[in-house]
């Protein structure tokens, strides 16, 4: 099996070589202010909406979304031989004409995570992994009364996501909780609500991360055991996510309340803040890595970064701008090197397309992500770093 970067490699790309068009890819370059420059390849050039949340080795795992208002999610795999659907038959109720849904959220080597929910779910979300088909998919075990969850990230290894359970007397839903699984048995480890909800979201190296609840969300550090939890809460923040580890460092991101002036009549409000943050195990030790401002965007200012997947030196994620924060056809796809340094992924973008997000990054430095049009649509798509001139 070849993979996405393969089919890149044999020569400089300006537009859509024979071989990508026959596997239904479309790749673009185009010209970047850095030294660091990306072919585009989209993976859903005809299907449209698409996600592509996770990369390994030239695979890139994720969804393509279908039905109104692209609710209808299919598990899938993209690689240079062409697209596989990974959605679990099980979830499709076939006598009413009832499709379920599905997502790969990350894959690892052989293994690939996400969710599930349909016939055999009570149409509820449930924690899933995959190797490779839509038949091998299998629902992992949660140890306690529960209404569903989600797995978010493997390393091949271990497995986190999270889990809903019931309140005291089962009535309705009760807090969420961090879980952990390991790939090779399955079996589950509950690391626990933190005292009023949390949630796992990246893996690596032994740790795991995400957040607990503390009135706020609060980035969060565990080593395999709900009581070796370390809140990493930046000082000064309001609030603060981990959505990845290497074992050693954490990525995520944390918000800040600051008093702004707004115009007179109005006086002065507070505006909350999202800085790109990395830690190495500590709160004190939160380094804030936002754009001031992205390199290949002089004179853009962006109010708002996230730092979401990492891998050897390279970080990745999203920024965007305040006016159109929450907009996500118009955040910029970011990734950083080993000094921080930025470069917005937006400047390889093929004419149509207004934003990004990056949201994995394999070893070989090629990324993974969405590119979205004006009216929302969003595409698969994966950043192949091009060899040094």
């Amino acid at each position: 099996m070849r993979t996405i970067k393969e089919i890149t490699a044999s020569r400089p790309i300006a537009f859509a070589t024979p071989l990508l068009l026959a596997l239904g890819l479309s790749a673009l370059m185009c010209s970047n202010l850095n030294a660091q420059t990306y072919t585009v390849v989209d993976l859903t050039p005809d299907a449209g909406n698409g996600v592509a949340t996770g990369i390994t080795g030239g695979v890139a795992a994720g969804y393509t979304a279908g039905g109104i208002y692209g609710s209808l999610t299919r598990a899938t795999l993209w690689d240079a031989t062409g697209t596989a659907d990974l959605h679990p038959s099980s979830l499709d109720d076939v006598v009413n004409g009832v499709s379920g849904r599905s997502s790969l959220l990350d894959n690892s080597g052989s293994l690939q995570v996400g969710w599930g929910a349909g016939a055999s779910t009570a149409n509820r979300a449930v924690p899933m992994l995959w190797h490779g088909s839509g038949d091998s998919a299998t629902t992992l075990a949660i140890p306690f009364t529960n209404v569903g969850g989600q797995a978010q990230a493997t390393d091949g290894n271990q497995i986190v996501g999270y889990a809903t359970g019931l309140n005291k007397d089962g009535t309705a839903f009760g807090m969420t909780h961090a879980m952990l699984w390991d790939a090779a048995t399955g079996t589950p480890v509950d690391l626990g609500d933190g005292g009023n909800g949390a949630q796992a979201y990246g893996v690596g190296g032994g740790q795991q991360v995400g957040y607990v609840i503390k009135s706020q969300a609060n980035a969060a550090l565990w080593r395999g055991t709900s009581k070796s939890l370390v809140v990493l809460q930046p000082n000064g923040a309001t609030m603060s996510v981990a959505n990845a580890t290497d074992g050693t460092r954490q990525v995520g991101y944390a918000g800040y309340d600051v008093r702004v002036r707004v115009e007179a009549a109005k006086g002065n409000k507070d505006a909350r803040f999202y800085y790109a943050t990395v830690w190495t195990g500590t709160a004190a030790s939160a380094i804030n890595i936002h754009p001031y401002p992205v390199n290949n965007l002089p004179g853009v200012a962006l109010s708002h970064s996230y730092a979401l997947a990492m891998n050897g030196s390279l970080i990745v994620g999203y920024a965007g701008d305040q006016s159109k924060f929450g907009t996500p056809a118009y955040s910029h796809a970011i990734v950083w090197d080993a000094n921080y340094q930025s470069v917005d992924l937006n400047a390889f973008l093929p004419e149509g397309f207004v934003g990004a997000q990056a949201l994995a990054v394999d070893a070989d430095g090629t990324i993974s992500g969405f590119m979205a049009k004006a009216d929302g649509t969003r595409h698969a798509v994966v950043w192949v770093l091009n060899p040094a001139q």
